[in-house]
């Protein structure tokens, strides 16, 4: 009978590891349009922006603050005025607010134009050669497949010296476009994107 036992613990284990994982992972960043349509955000050359050029400029990104209910691995979406719900088999590949961070730093960096660009937290040498620095408080940023995503925020443009030079709030609405996580991240990795414009924009203007 043991023996018998044994065996069928075997079987079982061996069958639970042949189950596969079926969480998909994803990361905010430029995606391909899906057919029919075409990227209109984040899409600047740099070798276009380079034409207009603002000089050798260094700009810190970060850091961005998150509210509590987007501080999960899961991906949320919005299902109702004041309700969210986490995706059990759709997460994050990295936090939700490095993201952002990397993602607002290619924008940037791509529009102003410059190399000298990092992501906080920083110190020593590289603070001290910052020109300007971008806060970044999150307070919406969610969707749902087949809906709208919106990024809430509220952003602040810092000087060499931690003088407040520019105070916005922003509010970006993007379509999703159809049906599927795919569709989804990449309406918020637009929606990054278009307020990486609105920022390099800010930062352009102060340096004419």
């Amino acid at each position: 009978m043991s023996r018998r036992l044994l065996v069928l613990a075997t079987c079982v284990g061996l069958a639970g590891c042949a189950v596969s994982d079926p969480t998909q992972y994803y990361t905010l960043g430029p995606l391909p349009a899906p057919s029919g349509e075409s990227r209109t955000s984040g899409s600047t050359p740099r070798s276009v922006a380079t034409e207009t050029g603002t000089g050798a400029v260094g700009i810190g990104v970060g850091p961005v603050i998150m509210p509590g209910y987007l501080d999960h691995s899961q991906i949320v979406i919005r299902t109702g005025a004041g309700q969210v719900e986490l995706s059990t088999f759709y997460r994050w590949a990295e936090p939700l607010h490095d993201g952002i961070v990397r993602m607002l730093a290619e924008e940037i960096g791509a529009r102003v134009p410059t190399d000298r660009i990092v992501t906080f937290p920083w110190r020593g040498f590289v603070a001290r050669s910052l020109q300007y620095q971008v806060v970044l408080a999150v307070v919406q940023f969610d969707g749902r497949p087949g809906s709208d995503v919106t990024l809430d925020t509220r952003w602040r443009i810092l000087g060499r010296d931690g003088d407040e030079l520019v105070f916005r709030r922003s509010t970006v609405t993007e379509a999703t476009t159809g049906a599927g996580y795919e569709r989804l991240v990449a309406a918020m990795s637009r929606a990054v994107a278009t307020l990486g414009g609105e920022i390099a924009t800010e930062i352009r203007s102060m340096r004419r």
